[in-house]
């Protein structure tokens, strides 16, 4: 089944109809600073996460960013190699309409980020150069 949000041009970023409903457990590739731009051309910085083997990446909200520090730590460097679940959900945004979004299970997945256990990217269908 495809999605019709799959076919707008936001190629490069991980939206929660990437997902198809389902979590992923993903290994954090690398975390940077960035910038996205939003309704009426507002500018916002935010960190975005890779993942290994995933052609997207994630614009961390505020919510998922304190996740994944819960779990993790502050510093972005010492979460580099380290697991975590995205699932889709829904939200209210600050319209009080309910909007689909992506969150991060709070808890360290099973398993080991420097273990050899392989980990499913999210379904995407274009790349996403990180380098």
């Amino acid at each position: 089944m495809t999605h019709y949000k799959t076919m707008y041009d936001e190629k490069d970023m991980l939206y929660a109809h990437d997902l198809q409903g389902r979590d992923f457990t993903v290994e954090i590739k690398s975390v940077s600073a960035g910038q996205v731009i939003g309704e009426k051309g507002r500018k916002s910085r935010k960190p975005f996460v890779t993942f290994v083997g995933a052609k997207k990446r994630l614009a961390l909200n505020k919510t998922n960013g304190k996740t994944i520090a819960g779990m993790y730590g502050t510093d972005t460097t010492a979460w580099v190699g380290r697991l975590v679940t995205l699932f889709p959900t829904t939200t209210e945004d600050s319209k009080g309409e309910i909007v689909e979004c992506i969150r991060i299970r709070n808890g360290i997945p099973k398993g080991r980020a420097d273990s050899n256990r392989e980990v499913a990217p999210p379904p995407v269908t274009e790349t996403f150069n990180a380098d």
